[in-house]
């Protein structure tokens, strides 16, 4: 699934908002960024999905996602700290963003998809996955780090992993769990999927937090598709019905990261420049091929 930018633009001061409060939190000690690609319209390969996404690791627990709305933090960040800002942003960046994102606990063998709808966020439980992971001897060279290979079947596909165990962190891109290491880049046999390593750091303790937002609202799949299904069909109807229904999105009301600075009140207007050209709009050949 994805949204648009100007969707993020929207929200984001309630995404940010909500960062300073989750169940289960815990502070993010690396992250890893990937540079996605998914070729989501076989009939359009030239036109494939890229995106820019990241992995936060702590020590039990690890969260992936965009990276777009971080980007787009950034943006807004520095023009609010101008002092010439007059209440004007502007916003650059893709118009197609993925809306998922994944918390897992792999001790305890927990996933959750964390949605973005509408400026809410939606929790719900998912699979956690049982790949039978193979290794193999082939070993090569990531980002200066020393990687092997392994290979395994998920969802239809089969994927080629390389992963390292020269940092101290078992975790992976998306639902690629389960190695002895951290996985850096991903590919599957069709090359219509592919993570590839775009950089790592450590974190120092208060730059972030693992955990899925307390204020988030547990929902099933079934009930997520409805009301992902209703406000595609029509995105007004949707938000009004949920302005009679006196629901709030949550973080409402907060100054982004509790800076007086980058009070959401100081913003009048917001200018979106996006390019969504290069991608498909068009979906016939999801992540997961089988269910």
């Amino acid at each position: 699934m994805e949204k648009s930018i100007l969707s993020i633009a929207l929200s984001v001061s309630s995404l940010l908002a909500l960062s300073a409060h989750a169940q289960q939190a815990e502070p993010a000690l690396a992250r890893v960024i990937y540079e996605f690609m998914h070729i989501n319209d076989t009939l359009q390969p030239d036109k494939p999905h890229k995106e820019e996404m990241v992995l936060y690791i702590g020590q039990q627990a690890s969260l992936y996602g965009t990276y777009a709305n971080e980007r787009v933090n950034q943006q807004i960040k520095k023009q609010m700290e101008n002092p010439a800002f007059d209440g004007n942003l502007t916003i650059t960046g893709s118009g197609r963003t993925t809306r998922e994102s994944y918390y897992a606990r792999p001790a305890e063998q927990v996933l959750k998809q964390l949605s973005g709808l509408a400026g809410d966020q939606y929790l719900v439980d998912d699979d956690y996955p049982a790949i039978d992971w193979q290794l193999t001897d082939e070993t090569k060279t990531i980002g200066g780090y020393t990687a092997q290979q392994a290979t395994g079947r998920f969802k239809g596909r089969d994927y080629t992993v390389w992963f390292t165990t020269d940092v101290p962190f078992q975790a992976g891109p998306w639902k690629l769990l389960g190695l002895p290491g951290l996985v850096l880049e991903a590919t599957d046999s069709r090359s219509e999927v592919a993570f590839h390593y775009a950089g790592f750091e450590t974190l120092a303790e208060g730059d972030a937090s693992v955990a899925a937002p307390e204020n988030a609202i547990v929902t099933t799949r079934k009930e997520l598709d409805k009301l992902t299904a209703a406000f595609q069909k029509n995105p007004q109807a949707f938000m009004n019905a949920r302005a009679q229904s006196g629901a709030q999105r949550p973080g409402s009301g907060s100054t982004i990261n509790g800076d007086p600075i980058m009070d959401p009140s100081r913003i009048k207007s917001i200018n979106i420049n996006k390019d969504d050209s290069q991608t498909s709009s068009v979906t016939n050949n999801p992540l997961e091929l089988e269910q």
